[in-house]
């Protein structure tokens, strides 16, 4: 099962209310959503804090599924929207093929580099 279908089974085994089409969340969806995601991201915090691996595993892959999840109840549609975005971040290489990386390590746009469509994406007109 893709990561969509994932969350939309939970979202529907839950009864979670969705939209069927995006849709900008109002002001106390909006603060679910962020207690949400940061709860999750301060679990992260603390587990690197304690280096505990399986704790920063537990806590990015629930980052991944709330973030997901929550994308999901406002109408986004979370595969298409990766795929874009994987779709744009391999278009970073060099002219040479290589990946182009800064001191830190962060991989860097090169020449051919081309932004994710996340409108198109949202309209359904880039198809992915």
């Amino acid at each position: 099962m893709n990561l969509q279908a994932l969350v939309d089974q939970f979202n529907t085994t839950y009864k979670v209310p969705t939209s069927e089409t995006p849709v900008l969340p109002d002001d106390a969806s909006m603060d679910r959503i962020y207690s949400l995601i940061h709860e999750e991201l301060m679990e992260l915090c603390d587990a690197m804090d304690n280096k505990d691996l399986v704790g920063m595993a537990d806590a990015l892959a629930d980052i991944l599924y709330v973030t997901a999840q929550q994308a999901r109840v406002i109408g986004l549609p979370v595969d298409a929207l990766l795929a874009e975005v994987q779709r744009s971040n391999m278009s970073k290489l060099g002219s040479d093929g290589e990946p182009i990386f800064r001191e830190d390590g962060k991989v860097l746009k090169g020449p051919n580099y081309s932004p994710p469509d996340i409108k198109g994406v949202l309209e359904g007109s880039v198809n992915v």
